[in-house]
């Protein structure tokens, strides 16, 4: 059942309009997938809204030249998200949130969807009391247990500033 689900999600993904670095560009299933696993990992106990804003977090950075362009390129950068270095299964064990997570996914990378963080590029879990990203960043948003940070406005892009993320 949930192999026809994502094969479903997928195939509305790819009719869907999305909007990306290349605006010629669809999500292929690996893109899908990527944001699904951030999403999943991320805020799953977040419900829709929490997945969004960590999954415009990875938007955001594509559109930023500091970071890949692609969103396997921004989620797997290095550890930039703490589940991809934590050294754990990735496999999803939450079958409901999965599910959710693959839907919401679908539905970013297909169609326009408000970003509820403001363009926020960085987040961090709220009970992390001194994340250490500096004096270039201004907070931007509180979704559920995360905090949302983009850059402050009068810094220059000179890429990201030092990063400290806490997940699970």
């Amino acid at each position: 059942m949930r192999v026809i689900i994502a094969a479903s999600l997928v195939g509305v993904a790819l009719l869907g309009g999305y909007r990306a670095a290349r605006a010629d560009t669809f999500p292929s299933q690996k893109d899908i997938r990527a944001m699904a696993l951030n999403m999943y990992h991320e805020a799953r106990g977040e419900g829709r809204l929490g997945m969004l804003a960590v999954g415009w977090v990875v938007l955001n950075r594509m559109a930023d030249r500091s970071y890949p362009d692609t969103v396997t390129g921004v989620v797997y950068q290095g550890c930039q998200f703490s589940w991809v270095c934590d050294r754990r299964s990735d496999r999803p064990r939450d079958g409901s949130a999965w599910n959710r997570a693959l839907e919401v996914a679908a539905e970013l990378l297909s169609r326009s969807v408000p970003d509820p963080t403001s363009g926020a590029m960085w987040y961090h879990a709220s009970w992390l009391r001194h994340p250490s990203f500096g004096p270039d960043v201004a907070r931007v948003a509180k979704i559920g247990r995360h905090i949302f940070y983009t850059r402050a406005e009068r810094t220059p892009s000179w890429g990201p500033p030092h990063l400290l993320f806490a997940s699970r």
